[in-house]
């Protein structure tokens, strides 16, 4: 199991491959228990989330240079050694050498052994540094630039209240879909609580919910409550003309067409191909019956379609993420750059979007 956790760490480092889409081929290839599952994916996470205070820990015991397969094994040992209590140090580092010994040979193998021994003596280590927004970077595995951009645009206390919100476990939240059931008969599964601010959320006490019968029922969906807000505030009546720009994975069109009662008509957009597919998974499951989805890029979508032609218009545009990196750590290790181009990309639709 703990060589299925490195390949899919090598493979983030090395091709920088989504985490959720590794997983999902994962487990749909390999009979793992439930059990086993949920550690995987704790690992995973754990490591990726926590990676620059995991290479802060390791700094010290990394003499000359090591490479990278055997540098994830590194990291994942030491997730497993200072935030898991459940797997003793001595297993853990038996296990890494196991693993390296196969893949790379004896003399590899005896390297990663001194290094997580010798942690395991000297124990974790204070971060010291003079730079507070440093210091907050390393210990809460939030890059620097991250860091000092919201310190800038809000303040200290709310940069440092958004890094270490960042390090907690989010929820398992769904979204009730009104199409096939409601609140109060999912709430009969004593697995799920009401949620917080959205109507239709419910919270799932533990485990995968698209492991749930109601998911594959489409009773449920995952959702995020903040998400499901969106598709309530934009509030379209039934038999509205609905547009949704930018729709993978589907979530909030299906929200839409939820609210609507299957009524009307929405027309749903995004660039990608495989998306659709996955958008379209997500409508037959949902019981969507008033969506047309296709992969088409929305800036030009004035070529297909005349000025205000539609009643409502959601325009979920791409962004930087790092409203979800609680669920998606990979995101927030982007390069800064990548926000200019989204910066300009964002004023293109809603051009396109204020016309239509």
């Amino acid at each position: 199991m703990r060589e299925v956790i490195v390949d899919l760490l090598y493979a983030y480092k090395k091709d920088g491959s989504y985490l959720n889409i590794a997983l999902n081929h994962v487990f749909n290839h390999h009979d793992f228990s439930l059990k086993d599952k949920e550690l995987i994916t704790t690992i995973v996470y754990g490591t990726v989330q926590n990676e620059l205070y995991l290479e802060a820990q390791l700094k010290p015991y990394i003499k000359g240079r090591i490479k990278l397969y055997e540098r994830v094994v590194l990291l994942m040992s030491l997730y497993q050694m200072i935030f898991l209590d459940k797997v003793p140090s001595y297993a853990v580092i038996n296990e890494a050498v196991r693993i390296v010994k196969k893949k790379h040979g004896v003399a590899m193998s005896k390297v990663v052994n001194a290094i997580l021994r010798e942690f395991d003596r000297q124990g974790v280590r204070e971060i010291e540094c003079d730079d507070l927004e440093e210091k907050l970077s390393i210990e809460t595995s939030m890059p620097l630039w991250i860091v000092k951009m919201i310190s800038k645009q809000y303040d200290e206390d709310i940069a440092k209240r958004y890094c270490l919100s960042s390090l907690k476990k989010p929820r398992l939240t769904a979204r009730v879909n009104t199409l096939k059931s409601d609140v109060d008969a999912i709430l009969q599964d004593e697995a799920f609580i009401r949620g917080n601010i959205s109507p239709e959320a419910v919270f799932y006490k533990a485990g995968n919910i698209a492991h749930h019968p109601f998911y594959k029922e489409g009773k449920i969906t995952i959702q995020d409550e903040s998400s499901q807000l969106v598709a309530s505030f934009l509030s379209p009546k039934k038999d509205s003309y609905v547009l949704d720009m930018c729709c993978a994975p589907g979530s909030k069109t299906t929200h839409l067409a939820a609210i609507m009662e299957n009524t009307g008509h929405i027309d749903a957009f995004d660039l990608y191909e495989h998306k659709i597919k996955l958008v379209q998974n997500n409508l037959e499951r949902l019981g969507v019956k008033n969506t047309n989805v296709r992969a088409y890029d929305a800036i030009n979508l004035e070529e297909i379609y005349e000025k205000e032609t539609f009643d409502y218009i959601l325009l979920d545009a791409p962004c930087s993420g790092l409203g979800v990196v609680t669920r998606k750590p990979e995101i927030k290790y982007q390069d800064s750059s990548q926000m200019d181009g989204i910066i300009v990309l964002q004023k293109k639709l809603l051009r396109v979007a204020y016309r239509l």
